[in-house]
């Protein structure tokens, strides 16, 4: 047995990676591919890392059985797993699609800001709290006609592996209509899906630990099953989990590769586990909070640590060192047609002359809500909404809520960074609802025993200073690859945000919506009916005393 301690004032990171052997492999094709039987006797096909950023931490490692850890406040974890899936009943790979990403994120539901983040996670102001569903398809596909069919392809690959039926349970009765088309595009070769979520329906609790997959995917799915990093406090899991993110993609072999990161807070306690998979080879890594810091790397089965030298750039400053704050507040909020006053400042002076960096922010609605890309362009035009902008959603504007088959749409507004502040007028609409109403309804004042309106808060903007990828430079450390986080919409744009924008305190993103009433709908109906047969009657009368003249 070996014993590693270390004792430090400041956060320490650890990480660890496990090799591991696969079997029973899979591909998309539901049968072995060419090549398959050299593929299973070759080297490892998975790898398994966890990373802890605490502060006094004490490890001991034991061959063959895993590693304990303790410390004497809560703590960052990261787990990051690669591998081939071993299931046969995956869901046909369609041949345009590069990727598929999920990624579930409680980042933004998060109240607590006083822990400081550690420095390969981005600012929690860049993601919004809720589930994302994302495909890609290969670069080589055209646009057009074969572009729409790949990516309602991808639509149809993404809801039977997510486990989509027929409707889509996120415990919202509206959203819980949708289907496999529920999906928008994102102008190029992506699509896109959202369903936010609340600290009240996940639980959240200063104490609490937060399991993401079980608000998303059943006991029995692949995901939750893969999903499982064995960080054990008396004999039950100790993760907070903060973003879950899979990533999966087709191999040359034919097989689907998943590649999983989970970002979790770890609660203080005086012996936590951490266990390596079964049949599994491992190595540690240990990194110090600071360049000057110790850090060193040990190998399963090897008694003294090797020395870990990393770059400069990895104790760089984190995101929590915001370049400005973002605002926005609703106005005419109980409106079919509320305006969204945003206000953003920047003060990111070593980007102001860039030519290909800028201010962009992101805005997200529902579909009970859309923004009128007509409306947009005439404001642009006029040079009421900012240098450019880009909107992505369903554009059918006289459809009630019940019956658009798509999530919602998002509008991506961006300025030159030339100017620091940022100030527009964003106008929206509400669609009709349809009766009856199943959410909780209020009056227009927001008395809670109305039945008149249904109240709504918007998710918070996200803006953020964005560079284009290629501007940016790769990492040059490949365990610093695997901490990399690839951020919901960002990547999928092509952008790499660079600083973010700190939502500020005055923002507020309620909306109060007009509803029908369901005590009055049996009598708007007869009066309908009535109006329409009277109308009828009138026009008949009228032919017949013209045809009398």
């Amino acid at each position: 047995m070996v014993r590693l301690a270390s004792s430090v004032a400041a956060p320490m990171l650890l990480t660890l990676t496990l090799l591991q052997s696969a079997h029973a492999l899979s591909n998309s094709n539901m049968e072995r591919p060419e090549g398959a039987e050299q593929l299973l006797s070759g080297p490892a096909l998975a790898t398994e890392e966890h990373v802890v950023f605490g502060q006094e931490v004490s490890m001991t490692s034991s061959a063959g059985s895993g590693w304990s850890f303790e410390s004497d406040g809560s703590s960052w974890h990261v787990w990051t797993h690669t591998s081939i899936f071993d299931r046969v009943d995956l869901p046909l790979w369609p041949e345009a699609m590069k990727e598929a990403r999920i990624i579930l994120s409680s980042g933004m539901c998060r109240t607590d800001s006083s822990r400081p983040m550690p420095p390969f996670v981005p600012s929690r102001e860049l993601e919004h709290c809720g589930s994302h569903i994302l495909a890609t398809a290969h670069d080589d596909v055209p646009h057009g006609l074969p572009m729409a069919v790949a990516q309602a392809q991808m639509q149809k690959w993404l809801a039977q592996f997510m486990g989509w039926s027929q409707n889509v349970q996120t415990g919202d009765s509206l959203s819980a209509t949708l289907g496999p088309e529920a999906f928008i595009s994102l102008g190029n070769s992506s699509i896109y899906h959202f369903v936010p979520l609340s600290a009240r329906a996940m639980g959240l609790r200063p104490d609490s630990r937060l399991d993401l997959t079980a608000h998303v995917f059943g006991s029995h799915h692949y995901l939750h099953e893969l999903i499982a990093p064995k960080v054990m406090y008396r004999g039950k899991q100790w993760l907070d989990n903060y973003r879950v993110e899979a990533q999966l993609q087709r191999t040359m072999h034919g097989f689907v590769s998943i590649r999983i990161q989970v970002i979790s807070t770890l609660p203080a306690a005086p012996n936590v586990s951490i266990e390596p998979q079964d049949h599994a080879d491992s190595r540690i890594a240990w990194i110090g909070p600071t360049k000057n810091a110790a850090s060193f790397m040990l190998a399963a089965n090897q008694s003294m640590p090797e020395s870990l030298n990393l770059p400069n750039d990895f104790y760089a400053p984190t995101s929590d060192q915001y370049t400005g704050s973002v605002s926005i507040r609703t106005d005419g909020f109980s409106s079919f047609h509320p305006n969204l006053l945003v206000t953003a400042n920047s003060h990111a002076t070593s980007l102001t002359e860039s030519n290909t960096c800028h201010l962009s922010t992101l805005l997200v609605l529902p579909r009970t809500y859309f923004f009128d890309p007509y409306q947009l362009r005439q404001q642009h035009n006029d040079g009421l909404l900012g240098s450019r902008f880009q909107h992505y959603g369903q554009t059918e504007l006289e459809k009630p809520a019940e019956a658009v088959s798509t999530w919602g749409s998002v509008l991506v507004l961006s300025q030159d960074m030339r100017e620091s502040q940022f100030n527009v007028t964003v106008p929206i609409h509400a669609r009709y609802r349809l009766p009856p109403v199943h959410e909780q309804t209020v009056g227009y004042r927001g008395e809670p025993t109305g039945n008149t309106h249904v109240d709504l808060t918007l998710p918070p903007p996200i803006s953020a200073v964005v560079c284009p990828a290629g501007d940016l430079p790769l990492l040059a450390n490949d365990i610093l690859s695997n901490l990399h986080v690839r951020l919901a919409l960002f990547d999928e744009l092509g952008l790499v945000p660079v600083s973010s924008l700190q939502i500020a305190p005055d923002t507020d993103m309620l909306l109060r919506m007009p509803v029908p009433s369901t005590s009055h709908t049996s009598l708007i109906q007869l009066s309908t009916l009535g109006l329409l047969f009277a109308g009828a009657i009138f026009v008949i009368h009228s032919a017949r005393s013209s045809k009398s003249h």
